[in-house]
């Protein structure tokens, strides 16, 4: 339904991970909040004569899709600045002063994951194994998995092994992403997005979309920070091996089923399984008589850690099953690494920190999708240069919306008054404001010059660059 005329006002945000968080483990739900006018009761869940009432009482909104496109000067080129579903909305009450409202709280896309919980069955584990699934492979499964589609880059490192044990498929994803430094998040067309390490190295984000003046923002705040600034930088890795078969499970006190009756029963397992084998077992009555060809089991799903199953006793008699057990093959953690990168042996700006005389460390620890020493040593590195150097920021107020505008955005910043020479900068963040007055937007971007340091000539490609000093123009700096 289309509720434009209703609406009194609106604001928002688009957010991007911060790339100087990138290993935080986490990501960003956006936000969007609606006020409608609800003078007629339209918006009223305890009004039984609304217009809506059949579809919004008692808490019949949660959850409902909604999207917001906007048109700039009464063009006919509408773009979405969000999309995503309506929390519970708040009414209002009218007033001598105020009209009947109601606010409407909405989150992006994102928040259909956040709270779906699932589980990797063993047969989907062994199949990204053997298939050599990067991590943008297993985003886009995982994704898929949940009923949805994602656009996910290629990915950078293998993950040899990935799995979830009854989590949210958000929180998971986030953790993939930050693993492999990239990052997944819901755009405002209500679009799953997966970007890689690499992604900004990449058409369109190497031409800049726009340029702003003085004339297009109200106040310009470029922030140098130290909340991330560090000029070392250890990443731990965590291997799984393969252990000998074994016991994966076995109950922890007799398991009796009533006669003539089924009971479900969940094999949880100390450690994550290679393989699991159909469950073994014996079943007699309290006197001792064997009826096991009386008890029928079935498995009714296998996952990585935990095997269930139903139990059918068709004996008029209750049965014990005793011995019974599930064995197979465990997936044990192998010796964590740690790799380690500083600004004296691997950065580019050790100077400065030997003219202050200290030293600030990271260590990113407990990451399960951090499994070998390569992926390691990259991510150290790839953050070091990062957070080495002080980080530069630029906070721009009050410019006029543009709802084509997008988190990601190569965009070029020229306010003659602070800086001799323009700068380039990636979009990070978008905060939006649309009321009678018009559109309005607050942009945050991250200096891309601290970002990649050789952006501007380019990082080597497969097929186009060469090795050695025979490569002549065509030699270029690896990817971390």
């Amino acid at each position: 339904m289309d509720e434009s005329s209703r609406l009194l006002q609106a604001s928002g945000d688009n957010r991007l991970t911060p790339p100087d968080a990138i290993a935080a483990g986490r990501g960003i739900v956006d936000r969007c909040t609606l006020e409608l006018d609800n003078r007629d009761g339209r918006y009223s869940p305890l009004n039984s004569s609304g217009a809506l009432y059949a579809n919004i009482q008692a808490g019949g909104a949660y959850n409902r899709p909604m999207y917001l496109e906007v048109s700039i000067d009464g063009g006919s080129n509408y773009y979405k600045v969000f999309t995503g579903v309506i929390k519970i909305p708040q009414e209002t009450t009218p007033t001598p002063t105020k009209p009947a409202t109601v606010t409407i709280d909405c989150r992006s896309s994102d928040e259909l994951l956040l709270g779906r919980r699932m589980s990797t069955t063993l047969a989907d584990m062994l199949m990204m194994h053997d298939g050599g699934y990067t991590e943008g492979d297993v985003i886009n499964y995982f994704v898929q998995l949940a009923g949805k589609s994602a656009t996910a880059d290629d990915g950078v490192f293998v993950v040899p092994w990935a799995w979830m044990d009854d989590e949210s498929a958000l929180e998971e994803i986030w953790a993939l992403a930050s693993a492999a430094g990239g990052r997944f998040y819901c755009d405002p067309d209500g679009t799953f997005r997966y970007e890689d390490m690499t992604h900004w190295l990449k058409a369109p984000h190497t031409t800049s979309q726009e340029t702003f003046t003085r004339a297009d923002f109200s106040e310009l705040q470029p922030v140098y920070s130290d909340s991330e600034l560090y000029n070392s930088v250890a990443v731990e890795a965590s291997a799984r091996v393969m252990g000998a078969a074994d016991v994966l499970w076995e109950p922890d006190e007799p398991v009796t089923i009533p006669p003539s009756s089924t009971k479900a029963i969940t094999c949880r397992y100390r450690q994550p399984a290679y393989s699991a084998n159909f469950p073994s077992w014996k079943a007699a009555t309290n006197g001792g008589i064997d009826k096991t060809s009386d008890v029928t089991v079935t498995v009714t799903g296998s996952y990585v850690q935990r095997m269930e199953i139903s139990i059918t006793n068709a004996a008029t008699e209750a049965v014990t099953l005793h011995p019974f057990n599930l064995s197979g093959v465990a997936l044990t953690g192998g010796p964590t690494q740690e790799e380690t990168r500083t600004s004296a042996a691997n950065g580019s700006n050790s100077t400065w920190w030997t003219s202050r005389g200290t030293t600030r460390s990271k260590a990113i620890r407990g990451n399960a999708y951090i499994q070998t020493r390569a992926q390691a040593g990259t991510l150290a590195h790839f953050l070091l240069r990062r957070s080495e150097a002080p980080r530069l920021t630029y906070k721009l107020k009050g410019c006029p919306g543009k709802s084509s505008r997008r988190c990601g955005d190569l965009v070029t910043i020229n306010d003659t008054a602070i800086m001799s020479s323009a700068r380039n900068a990636f979009i990070s963040a978008i905060n939006w404001r649309l009321t009678q007055n018009g559109f309005t937007q607050d942009i945050e971007a991250i200096d891309a010059a601290s970002l990649y340091p050789y952006q501007a000539t380019g990082y080597f490609v497969l097929d186009t660059n060469k090795l050695g000093a025979s490569g002549g123009s065509l030699t270029a700096p690896i990817f971390y």
